[in-house]
């Protein structure tokens, strides 16, 4: 049986699934009595729940370390989300090119070629679960084409199919044959002249020495985890609304429309809902005093929920005149992905409207969600439409 708001806050646990669909409601309640309660969880952390903390934490690296970025812990590196300064700035500096709006855009006729062929897969048949047949093709073969970025037509397609075993399992299988796959597209990129992020990886320097395997690796692996979970969700969560909202349709398909939209889809359906953070020094947050090693969850669902930031917070408010939502990060860990997220997202989008109208939930369909990091995300959602 699912826990009710005031249960989940009594018992509080981010990844407990019988609270999963009442973390919001609880966040709010939180905010009303103490807006920075404990979990005794995995260990025990304080969850963040306002948007002021929430920015507060994320713009101080020097009193809240990223070194443990998850609160269960991940078996990998994930540089460099799990980096402080000043080493971040060094693998920043590294990636940032490779992922600004305007390298990505070398890659926008084959997102779209891809999204039409993914689409065409299914769009006669006027059905899709829109997890498998759509977002997690579209995202994984994105991401290969990006970070593999070769003509090697054979290392693209094991890098999607490795993409999609990660996607799908998690597994450390999946990761290890991921990784093996990493690092022969790195020799490959080293041998080769051509610009792209492996190839930077291999040759660029910090302080005067070359990479190691492990940050080589670490780097790799946080593209595809931090693109493959979060792309996802976000097509799985704008799907439902398109399909359960007589106006989102229309609002996508208006000329010039789109931008405003999204921005709105991701404040109120957060993918990557919480990270964590490890205080430095005995600290304060909120009023609530953190000691040295104490564990916080940063909630960035709850700050995009915040009632002090967002006028009517719990609603798909589409004409709001800003949205300044957390939904990619604050600070220096500011999501790497941003520009590509968004290019992924409009291209899926495009494709999918191209070839589908009256887009509706399967009959007696089942929405499973997972809880967890990506909050109440579907991990299966059977539509169906009108082909076009």
């Amino acid at each position: 049986m699912a826990a009710s708001p005031e249960e989940a806050l009594a018992g509080l646990d981010l990844y407990a699934e019988d609270q999963a669909e009442h973390l919001l409601a609880a966040a709010t309640l939180a905010r009303t009595r103490c807006p920075v309660p404990h979990s005794a969880a995995d260990g025990g952390y304080h969850v963040l729940t306002r948007y002021e903390d929430v920015r507060a934490v994320c713009a101080d690296p020097e009193s809240f370390s990223s070194r443990a970025p998850s609160i269960r812990g991940v078996p990998v590196r994930v540089i460099p989300v799990d980096t402080d300064p000043p080493d971040h700035r060094y693998y920043r500096r590294i990636l940032n090119p490779y992922f600004s709006h305007a390298f990505l855009q070398r890659y926008q006729g084959q997102l779209r070629r891809l999204a039409d062929e993914t689409v065409g897969s299914f769009a006669e048949r006027g059905s899709c679960d829109v997890v498998q047949d759509f977002a997690i093709p579209f995202s994984a073969g994105s991401l290969a084409r990006v970070v593999f970025a070769t003509d090697n037509e054979d290392l693209v397609s094991r890098g999607i199919a490795a993409a999609k075993e990660v996607a799908v399992t998690s597994s450390p299988e999946a990761f290890q044959a991921l990784a093996a796959l990493s690092a022969e597209a790195l020799a490959e990129a080293a041998a080769e002249e051509r610009d792209g992020v492996l190839r930077a990886l291999a040759t660029e320097t910090i302080d005067g020495r070359p990479l190691t395997m492990e940050e080589k690796l670490g780097m790799v692996t946080t593209l595809f985890l931090g693109g493959l979970d979060t792309t996802r969700g976000v097509i799985a969560n704008i799907a439902y609304h398109l399909a359960t909202r007589d106006d989102v349709e229309a609002l996508l398909r208006r000329p010039g429309g789109w931008q405003r939209e999204l921005e709105e889809f991701l404040r109120y359906e957060t993918t990557v809902a919480f990270m964590a953070r490890t205080a430095v020094r005995d600290t304060e947050i909120g009023g609530m005093p953190i000691p040295a090693g104490g564990r916080v969850a940063v909630f960035f669902a709850a700050a995009n929920r915040d009632p002090a930031r967002f006028e009517n917070p719990d609603e798909l408010v589409f004409d709001r005149p800003s949205i300044p939502h957390l939904s990619f990060g604050f600070g220096i860990h500011h999501c790497l992905g941003l520009h590509f997220a968004r290019l992924q997202l409009k291209t899926a989008f495009a494709a999918l409207l191209a070839r589908g109208t009256n887009f509706r939930l399967s009959p007696g369909a089942e929405i499973p969600r997972q809880p967890g990091v990506s909050l109440n995300s579907p991990y299966r959602l059977d539509l169906e439409f009108h082909p076009r």
